[in-house]
């Protein structure tokens, strides 16, 4: 029996056209996470899709799912208008979507993620800090997969303030002398344990770590957001 889900709240996080007249869509949902369909786009409908099928629009979703894991999305319902979000935070947004796009697990759904992308989207749109937006999604997906970092060494001993760590994804951290960029303060370290992000090193230590674990987690993909926020920066 197909599966159909009405008044279904997502998000469009990536299209691309699909055969003739159809988009492919991948959706981030509340209650079945990450999921693909195909919307029929007539010509008499294709000016209203192209306000529709956009990112960072609250939608309804009226779904229906066959045998195979492609949904049809016979319907979508703009909830309210597209968050204004504008550059340099849009790139932020971008990023958020293509984290939903490559790490989220298709079909499984996380309510507290779905919240969480909403209230940085309207974070974002409200002009709010930055930093900490993009650190709590980081924080929050990276639970959702299960790599969060346990705040202590592989050998569960505390963090020493005099001393650096370096961090080994999917393991955790261990001691070291070594000289290197990726070495962490344990003073830092114990700062983020406690939610201390007052100082400026330890912002940059939390922001140093989340990329570690999401870049080992994209296992060498790229992502254009990064690639825009660069090249906006040069041009500014």
């Amino acid at each position: 029996m197909p599966l159909v889900a009405d008044s279904e709240a997502g998000f469009i996080i990536h299209s691309r056209p699909f055969k003739e007249k159809s988009l492919l869509l991948d959706l981030y949902t509340l209650n079945y996470g990450r999921i693909s369909a195909v919307a029929r786009v007539s010509k008499s409908s294709a000016s209203r899709s192209m306000g529709v099928y956009q990112p960072f629009i609250p939608l309804k979703l009226y779904l229906r799912q066959g045998r195979s894991s492609l949904w049809q999305l016979s319907d979508a319902i703009i909830q309210r208008q597209s968050f204004n979000i504008v550059p340099p935070k849009i790139f932020s947004a971008i990023y958020l979507n293509e984290l939903l796009y490559y790490l989220t697990i298709p079909q499984d759904p996380e309510p507290h993620l779905f919240a969480a992308y909403l209230d940085a989207l309207e974070r974002l749109e409200k002009d709010e800090d930055e930093f900490m937006i993009l650190r709590n999604f980081e924080e929050i997906l990276i639970e959702s997969l299960g790599y969060a970092p346990d705040y202590e060494t592989i050998n569960g001993e505390s963090f020493k303030s005099d001393s650096f760590y370096i961090y080994l994804p999917k393991n955790g951290f261990i001691e070291s002398s070594d000289v290197d960029n990726l070495l962490f303060s344990g003073k830092d370290l114990i700062c983020i344990k406690n939610r201390d992000f007052s100082e400026r090193n330890t912002r940059i230590a939390l922001k140093k770590l989340f990329k570690v674990i999401v870049d080992s987690l994209l296992n060498g993909r790229t992502l254009k957001s990064r690639a825009l926020y660069s090249q906006f920066l040069m041009v500014k």
